[in-house]
């Protein structure tokens, strides 16, 4: 009777729900937030979405491109009079040439945008090329291939420099986990001093033609040996893996220095980014969005960096050599340890076009990365530094479960974390700290104490290279982290 009674009604019932999009009331709401609003992604933090003025908006973008009557003071970009056609139709025909097949969806330019930057103060913007689909995307992504086989053989090359001479060369770091490794080396070493420096506009400041003979120089180099004879004639890609070799292979994409280098200056003279139907070349830096792009930049100041050295050993000042071996730089960020006089050396090292800033707060602490790294008693400590804390609004972070996700990657979010900050944080207190919040923070978004509970034994039980540091038994870190044992 009651299955009787279910089909009955069920035939009577409307189950299907109108799309809430579809609603007109909705519909014009958001046509009203588009005419008014433009929604982006908050910088660092592209879980939020910020809500922008749209005239304001557009009065950043046209300061950037010199649109703007009362703002001209930008020579980073020159508005051209080609069409898009014939640039897309010569880059099709380059790309061609080089054995790169462009289809129907990369003939188009990027478009220039803009993010806030919520963590300084005041607010800047972040501009960036939108190139996801671009005629110059598949060059650029080739480049970013070969240039890291390029770079991978410059650390080597400079760790075997290292091995024989104690002078470091290679300053670029890969993340901050690399620099915990190498502090963690220098741990009966005595600390004295912290610098932190930040290149302003890095992107859009470097120098085409520096660029261009920077980077060929690094590229004829990896061919040939220290004597000058040629080591290797080609470079081969095979299943996007790159790699040097002496003859031909049996690979498709093989190129030689000439075509690497050729490929290059290309990409760098053809820079093109669209605004409103107006076409701008960018005829000063690299464009933030391209793949290429922190590959060039990293490899543009590793140039100078190795140069000074080399010529600081040259001229016989090894004990001035050593002093920079505590120099680590990710992009457009650098660290000095233990080198009080760095400042004095930033004008001979890097090109006068970049400006660099001392972003130190202290003799005795700073913020690098995601690190605070402090002295005490002439050692170095570390705990985890989030610029997101910078923000003054609440940040939406980490997964719901109310939300259409599988249960067991969200409470791998809290052993990845936790790992994160095991390996930041020198002092338990620290480490703590980060993981009380985190754990009350997951709990009001769903999640199951006794789960998270499980979830910390497996840490536990899976990292006792981090964990094992602070001396104290799974029961005891338990109930400091989670309330219980």
């Amino acid at each position: 009777m009651v299955k009787n009674k279910i089909h009955i009604l069920s035939e009577y019932t409307n189950t299907k729900h109108k799309p809430i999009l579809s609603d007109p009331l909705v519909i014009e709401c958001l046509k009203n937030i588009h005419e008014q609003f433009v929604v982006v992604p908050a910088d660092k933090a592209p879980n939020n979405i910020i809500f922008i003025c749209k005239a304001y908006y557009l009065k950043c973008l046209t300061d950037e491109l010199n649109l703007s009557a009362t703002h001209t003071s930008n020579a980073t970009y020159q508005r051209i009079s080609l069409s898009k056609q014939e640039i897309v139709a010569n880059h099709t025909s380059f790309m061609t040439s080089q054995g790169i097949n462009i289809t129907g969806e990369d003939c188009d330019l990027p478009s220039l945008y803009w993010i806030p930057k919520l963590h300084k103060y005041p607010n800047k913007q972040r501009f960036i090329a939108g190139s996801a689909k671009c005629s110059t995307k598949k060059l650029s992504q080739l480049l970013t291939i070969i240039l890291s086989k390029i770079k991978e053989g410059l650390h080597k090359y400079c760790d075997t420099i290292y091995s024989r001479s104690g002078v470091n060369q290679m300053w670029i770091l890969k993340n901050s986990k690399e620099l915990l490794e190498s502090i963690h080396k220098y741990s009966n070493t005595k600390i004295n001093a912290l610098k932190t420096f930040d290149f302003s506009t890095l992107y859009t400041t470097i120098p085409h033609s520096k660029l261009k003979k920077r980077l060929a120089a690094i590229i004829h180099n990896a061919f040939v040996s220290k004597n000058g004879k040629q080591k290797y004639n080609f470079m081969a890609i095979k299943n996007g893996t790159a790699y040097f070799v002496s003859e031909n292979t049996e690979a498709k994409q093989i190129y030689t220095e000439h075509d690497i280098i050729t490929m290059l200056n290309f990409l760098i003279d053809n820079i093109f980014v669209q605004f409103g139907g107006i076409i701008f070349q960018q005829i000063v830096g690299i464009p933030m969005g391209t793949n290429a792009a922190p590959l060039l930049a990293d490899l543009f100041l590793y140039s100078y960096e190795s140069e000074f050295i080399q010529h600081l050993q040259k001229s016989g000042a090894k004990k001035q050599c050593h002093s920079f071996n505590l120099t680590f730089r990710y992009i457009d960020d650098v660290l000095s340890i233990n080198n009080p006089k760095f400042s004095e050396y930033l004008d001979v090292i890097y090109p006068s076009e970049l400006e660099i800033k001392d972003t130190s707060d202290s003799p005795n602490f700073v913020n690098f990365l995601d690190l605070c790294l402090e002295i005490n008693d002439n050692k170095l400590t570390t705990c985890l530094y989030d610029k997101r804390d910078d923000f003054n609004f609440n940040i939406v972070n980490f997964p719901f479960l109310s939300s259409n996700i599988p249960s067991s990657p969200a409470y791998g979010v809290f052993v990845s974390q936790l790992v994160r900050y095991s390996r930041s944080s020198s002092d338990y207190s620290d480490f703590i700290k980060r993981g009380s919040i985190l754990a009350e923070r997951l709990t009001k978004q769903g999640f199951s104490i006794s789960r998270l509970k499980h979830a910390f034994k497996k840490f536990y039980g899976r990292h006792q290279d981090l964990i094992g540091k602070y001396d104290r038994s799974m029961s005891a870190i338990a109930k400091d982290l989670l309330g219980s044992s």
